[in-house]
């Protein structure tokens, strides 16, 4: 959904399916099932409030903000969702960002199309880890249970990167766009590792094994490098709404093995 900008003051709803509800609304067998829905302030500068102090910044992103219209594309519809809590007096002094596990920082994971030794995964499987990140002054920290994510979801454009599905980790669906879409279970980050109490952790492994072809890379290699394709994988987090993208370049192998 959206808000129309009008000139009288009448609020005016535009609500539209996305793809993805269109495409299970037009099967017409009962998949489509609406469960739920969110709300997000993607628009608002917030900085706002801190240049200008909280009355004079709140009448500014109030009078100011620019109203978006519905947007019918499910992957970046809502790029920061408002989260409920089950006791509204509950004061949440930090919502958690999502950083990198295994880098310093949000280094590009680099893949090729075919593996760099024969009989083996290498340079066509590779994994980061993501962790959720706040500001602790000390260890003993627990961050509410509300915002922290038991389960994320990764997604990755499927006719590039795909995941092997286990136990910790599921597929749910291919949209229309042909994003794949997978849930994984996190788990708490070790104790001597943690940062604070309940920190989570998750390890994404991906791949280009199977996947990537000849084809591929005329339909999706960067302009003029035909030997090169940029793309990505995001992930969400279920309950915090925390997201990150992880930057990749998958490349042609022209070594002779």
């Amino acid at each position: 959904m959206g808000f129309l900008n009008h000139a009288t003051n009448n609020v005016i709803i535009d609500a539209v399916l996305t793809e993805r509800g269109r495409e299970l609304l037009s099967k017409n067998d009962g998949s489509f099932k609406i469960k739920s829905f969110a709300f997000g302030d993607d628009e608002v500068d917030y900085s706002l409030i801190d240049k200008y102090g909280v009355s004079v910044g709140k009448e500014k992103i109030e009078k100011n903000t620019p109203i978006f219209e519905a947007n019918p594309n499910e992957n970046i519809a809502i790029k920061h969702p408002l989260i409920t809590f089950t006791n509204p007096l509950l004061r949440i002094t930090q919502i958690p960002t999502f950083k990198r596990g295994d880098a310093v920082s949000n280094t590009t994971i680099n893949l090729f199309d075919r593996s760099l030794n024969v009989g083996s995964d290498n340079g066509v499987v590779e994994n980061f880890v993501i962790k959720n990140s706040i500001v602790a002054v000390d260890k003993s920290i627990t961050l509410d249970s509300n915002i922290t994510d038991n389960r994320i979801f990764v997604k990755m454009h499927g006719k590039l990167i795909k995941m092997d599905t286990s136990q910790d980790v599921r597929f749910i669906d291919t949209d229309v766009n042909g994003i794949d879409t997978y849930e994984i279970t996190t788990d708490f980050v070790a104790d001597g590792e943690k940062e604070w109490q309940n920190q989570i952790t998750a390890k994404i492994v991906i791949r280009t094994k199977g996947v990537v072809t000849a084809s591929s890379f005329t339909e999706f290699a960067i302009v003029g490098e035909t030997d090169k394709i940029n793309t990505s994988v995001q992930v969400v987090g279920a309950s915090s709404g925390a997201t990150i993208v992880v930057p990749v370049l998958i490349q042609k192998n022209t070594t002779s093995s």
